[in-house]
């Protein structure tokens, strides 16, 4: 339900963008209506001062022009009013959906109920709260790893995973830090980031690349790149990327561009 509710919205901002372009289209029209005729197998248009004129005025070659902003007029005209219907109806019907939310039946029992039913839908907060409390086992740190951690107090392996994660959890974007992952053909891997988007509740896997000018580290991620494709996880769909070198170090305008785009 709450995947349709999204979609409808969506396509509530597309018809409003497609709305102040023919809007904007018809204040540039010209005045008249065209009316189109055959004669003697020719095409013939004439310019109409208004629907009482049945006669009109004959465009020839030279008004041609004036012909095909008559008929661009007319067709703006029409769609004009679809999308004004389409546009009632479905702010209708996206309020209609947001009054019944089969989500707030739950939300709206006492907390003694609640811990008696199991919901079918779940909120945003309980979703989230759900995704999060998920336990696993993340990778390993070697012995002689230096000892980084996050502001949410988990231990990571670089400065650049801190950014990251700190970044994450001041933006209230909820992730797991390595949550391991099987590719088929390659074996577990454990992606720097698994984030979710709030509003969509849909997954990324978020890779950091913090050594690219490595050549075998370079060659590792080219194969590990290859894998994520295999499995049907691409970058700018299932997967983000970000990436370093010892010259040029992790972009944070690079990292927020991503998660304007992707989790906001």
């Amino acid at each position: 339900m709450k995947e349709i509710l999204l979609r409808m919205k969506e396509e509530l901002m597309s018809l409003e963008v497609l709305k102040e372009k023919v809007e904007k289209s018809l204040e540039n029209a010209p005045q008249g209506i065209l009316k189109v005729s055959r004669c003697r197998n020719l095409t013939q248009y004439y310019v109409r001062k208004d629907k009482q004129d049945c006669r009109g005025k004959y465009l020839n070659k030279e008004n041609k022009t004036l012909a095909y902003q008559l008929a661009q007029k007319e067709y703006d005209e029409q769609v004009l009013k679809v999308l004004e219907k389409q546009k009632t109806k479905m702010h209708s019907f996206v309020k209609q959906m947001e009054k019944y939310d089969v989500a707030d039946i739950y939300e709206k029992l006492p907390k003694e109920r609640q811990k008696l039913v199991q919901p079918y839908v779940l909120s945003d907060e309980q979703y989230i709260k759900q995704w999060e409390a998920v336990r696993y086992q993340g990778k390993a740190f070697d012995k002689d790893a230096p000892e980084i951690y996050t502001e949410r107090g988990e231990r990571v392996r670089s400065k650049s995973e801190k950014i990251l994660a700190d970044k994450f959890y001041m933006m209230g974007i909820p992730y797991r830090y390595e949550y391991p992952l099987h590719l088929q053909g390659y074996g577990i891997v454990h992606p720097d980031f698994i984030v979710l988007n709030k509003r969509t509740r849909k997954e990324y896997y978020w890779e950091h690349f913090g050594r690219m000018d490595d050549v075998d580290y370079c060659n590792k991620t080219i194969k590990k790149m290859g894998s994520y494709q295999r499995n049907q996880i691409f970058p700018g769909k299932d997967l983000l990327l970000t990436y370093e070198t010892g010259a040029y170090p992790l972009n944070i305008k690079s990292v927020d561009d991503l998660i304007m785009e992707y989790l906001l």
